[in-house]
């Protein structure tokens, strides 16, 4: 029976292929070319082939099991069945780890669908610097961010996607023996982060940097393998001068991530809601709810009656705030799903994490790199459950992690 089927291989990579180039700036484009790679690997003979190895493949089975659970959290949600459907609906995008991995396990594929997906980014960023200084004026308008800040996706969707843009400059840096090319790629790493630095307002790109650098030294010293007595002081310096930045950085009142502990004070002060303020509201939000209720949660898509109860309750302005979306994956499993939805989420990311160190040396880092920016990411932001975020992790996974 499956030999009946066709072989589509090149037609499911090309569809992946359309959803990397699309995913910086359309939401219909990878709704797309989605649709048509589902359509595709669900016909091709090469998925079918896979189905044992796939249903072994610990990647695969906790992505299962996270949608498992979700279909069962709409069972016994305290929120409305319309809601369960449209946050499971949201997490949907999971199914694409193993629609993918049986049509990625050739490195040449995989480094073509990254370096198109750094084509695509690295596009958006030129885009960021000439909004900035005013060359052009294609920002949507409905952002109303300064110029440069968000061009075709929101500031905390754009500032990430430039964050996974410089994982992506270092590991293709690794993939090639070009002095030319990696001084193009490390050019275009050291061009995105200035515009995470100076250009963008949103802090999220902003809270990654720093890790993302230390990462990118970390990896560099496992590939030089330098002498003990070097490496520890180059981990050492890099440490105090990274951290030291950061931190020199935050405490300045003027500087973005400086308005963090004033926007913090002065909601806990006056109880006017802040950025910062609403977010700290929602993470105490979040513990109390876990505190109720820490087995099972309050079922899928019970955020948002479950705040709004709470908020009925506040006696401050920001603590009447409520929300559909606690801007933190970890307490958004936690809080519907209990502790096995938390341990679901962690199980993915350790998961997803462990499978890369048996890779090639360049793959591993083109996964690890985005790895580090979701799992940062994550702790400031609901990324699975986000469009452009939630692809961008599903689709690294699926195209770069073993089968």
């Amino acid at each position: 029976m499956i030999e009946r089927l066709p072989t589509l291989g090149p037609v499911v990579r090309a569809m992946a292929y359309g959803m990397l180039l699309a995913l910086p700036v359309s939401v219909a484009g990878v709704n797309l070319f989605g649709g048509l790679l589902l359509i595709a690997a669900l016909v091709s003979r090469e998925f079918w082939s896979a189905s044992f190895r796939l249903l072994a493949n610990p990647v695969v089975l906790v992505s299962m099991a996270m949608l498992g659970l979700l279909l069962s959290g709409m069972f016994y949600t305290t929120g409305s069945s319309q809601e369960a459907l449209a946050v499971f609906m949201k997490y949907r995008k999971l199914v694409f780890i193993p629609l993918l991995l049986p049509f990625f396990q050739e490195d040449r594929h995989r480094i073509t669908a990254m370096s198109l997906l750094a084509l695509s980014l690295s596009l958006t960023v030129l885009a960021s610097w000439s909004e900035f200084l005013g060359w052009t004026h294609i920002s949507d308008p409905a952002y109303g961010s300064p110029p440069g800040d968000a061009v075709f996706k929101m500031h905390i969707s754009q500032g990430t996607l430039f964050a996974v843009l410089i994982a992506l400059c270092v590991g293709l840096a690794f993939n090639t023996r070009s002095w030319i090319l990696k001084l193009v790629l490390a050019g275009m790493a050291l061009f995105t982060a200035l515009d995470i630095a100076w250009v963008m307002v949103g802090k999220t790109g902003k809270a990654i940097l720093p890790v993302i650098a230390l990462w990118a030294i970390w990896e560099g010293l496992r590939c030089w393998r330098p002498s003990s007595r070097a490496y520890w002081s180059i981990v050492a310096s890099s440490v105090i001068l990274i951290l030291g930045t950061t931190l020199w950085v935050a405490s300045r009142p003027t500087t973005m991530l400086g308005s963090v502990a004033r926007e913090i004070q002065q909601s806990r002060e006056t109880g006017v809601p802040t950025s910062q303020g609403i977010r700290v509201e929602f993470y105490r939000k979040s513990a109390e709810l876990i505190a109720q209720r820490p087995w099972a949660g309050y079922g899928t898509g019970a955020v948002t009656v479950e705040t709004a109860a709470l908020a009925a309750k506040a006696q401050t302005e920001v603590a009447r705030v409520p929300t559909v979306n606690l801007h933190n994956e970890f307490l958004m499993w936690a809080v519907q799903l209990g502790w096995l939805g938390l341990t679901a989420i962690l199980l993915f990311f350790v998961t997803t994490l462990r499978t890369t160190f048996g890779q090639p040396a360049a793959i591993g880092i083109l996964f690890r790199g985005q790895w580090v920016v979701f799992a940062v990411g994550c702790l400031f932001n609901s990324y699975l459950l986000d469009f452009t975020e939630g692809y961008a992790m599903v689709l690294s996974a699926g195209i770069l992690l073993p089968l």
